[in-house]
């Protein structure tokens, strides 16, 4: 699955959407020191953070693998996978990271009350049923992605776990969209009050308009990722085929 995008685009996509997803939730990280710890585990440059802050940044690495290994499988959403799911995105965070909720909560605002936690399961594999046969017989992208956001709505609607279900829904977007080869979905922090309005009203045509804004956007980047790892991979194939051929000699170090 993953030979449909650069790696470059992978790495690239994974920073920005930890630091916005995680954002959105009020992560104070900024986007190098996330780009560090994603790509070195290395520790920011200010010890004014949490180490709540950091794992909410590094559990994105580990979802971000998982996501695109259950794609390759063709994995559709089941309780299972999103418990899974919640659970990478929640490792050395939470005392209940995989676990539905056991105590009633509440999205702060809101004019809907979320699902009673014995009702939760249920919920969930309705959720899942009703999102895996719109997607199967969705009759173009458009009517994919109108599914997915929906369901994204009713998925925050029910409110499955105790806490990061924000978090855990956008994610759960971005594995179908690399199920379709698609640009991944970044919804950016300072687009945090529209989005939560969008959601609190559940207006699924707004959320429309903003994810095609932002998915528009972001295939641009992801093509040209794409077209700068195949210059580059051609190029080096080329240089190996010259010294093949005798017309372009090896460095001196490895010659030998």
């Amino acid at each position: 699955m993953k030979s449909h995008y650069s790696q470059d685009y992978i790495d690239d996509v994974l920073v920005r959407f930890a630091y916005h997803s995680t954002g959105i939730e009020g992560n104070t990280l900024t986007l190098r020191d996330t780009q560090r710890i994603l790509e070195g585990h290395v520790l920011p440059s200010s010890g004014d953070h949490s180490l709540r802050e950091l794992y909410e940044v590094d559990n994105h690495r580990r979802a971000f693998d998982y996501a695109f290994e259950e794609a390759e499988k063709g994995t559709p959403y089941s309780g299972y996978f999103v418990r899974q799911m919640h659970q990478l995105l929640t490792d050395r965070i939470l005392v209940d990271a995989g676990q539905y909720k056991t105590a009633g909560n509440r999205i702060r605002g809101a004019r809907f009350r979320t699902a009673e936690p014995w009702e939760v399961p249920m919920k969930v594999q309705e959720w899942c049923d009703n999102l895996n046969w719109r997607l199967a017989h969705a009759k173009n992208f458009d009517d994919r992605l109108e599914a997915l956001l929906d369901s994204h709505i009713r998925f925050e609607q029910i409110h499955p776990f105790s806490d990061s279900n924000g978090r855990t829904g956008r994610m759960l977007i971005n594995y179908s969209l690399i199920m379709d080869h698609q640009p991944l979905l970044v919804i950016e922090r300072n687009d945090r009050d529209h989005y939560i309005d969008l959601e609190a009203e559940e207006d699924v045509q707004g959320l429309m308009t903003y994810a095609k804004q932002k998915l528009a956007q972001e295939r641009e980047d992801m093509e040209n990722f794409y077209i700068i790892a195949e210059r580059q991979a051609k190029f080096e194939k080329e240089q190996w085929q010259k010294i093949q051929n005798g017309t372009l000699a090896l460095p001196k170090s490895l010659d030998q």
